[in-house]
């Protein structure tokens, strides 16, 4: 009677630990720097790396828009494989808005993943024209606008990064123990 136990355990635990190491968590690493004029529309990319074990469709989800700016990708949806960074090509769309810096987030979202955001910019530059010279605001660069945000994380602490194990680490691990307790008797 034993020896069926200690093989159906043994069992239990090999499917545990399958699921232990299947883990989805993706991260949006980089968005290139976008400058525009009122009124026109200009191409970026955005880059999403695969961080866990598993591959997964992951979705780009834009949040936190300005009035009068409109995304687009040709594909919202791509397969991304882990430790792999797959590149997204959007488009925004500026209305008649005003001179000057925005900002948006892109979320990379898959089921059962984390949320892998990052905050980009968008840089309005004031349209040219000869009738009137006027005075002009200078604009911040969107790398150093991405730099001073980069800086102000860094000091919130990696508490966006949840360092947990897989969702059936412990029930492998206790599994293991029932065996080796078994065992050992």
């Amino acid at each position: 009677m034993k020896n069926p136990f200690s093989v159906l355990l043994i069992i239990l635990l090999l499917l545990l630990a399958g699921q232990a190491g299947a883990s989805y968590w993706f991260r949006v690493i980089d968005v290139t720097p976008i400058e525009m004029t009122p009124n026109s529309e200009a191409n970026f990319t955005v880059s999403v790396k695969g961080l866990g074990s598993e591959r997964a469709y992951v979705e780009l989800v834009f949040k936190n828009k300005s009035e009068g700016f409109d995304f687009s990708c040709q594909k919202m949806i791509k397969n991304v494989y882990p430790a792999g960074v797959t590149k997204y090509n959007c488009t925004v769309k500026a209305a008649d808005v005003p001179p000057g810096n925005y900002s948006f987030v892109v979320d990379a979202a898959a089921k059962g993943a984390p949320s892998g955001k990052r905050t980009a910019f968008i840089n309005v530059l004031a349209a040219k024209s000869g009738a009137a010279i006027e005075p002009q605001v200078q604009p911040i660069p969107a790398g150093q606008m991405q730099q001073e945000y980069n800086a102000s994380q860094a000091e919130q602490g990696a508490a966006e990064e949840p360092q947990t194990p897989a969702p059936g680490a412990v029930a492998a691990i206790l599994a293991m123990l029932v065996v080796l307790r078994k065992t050992q008797r």
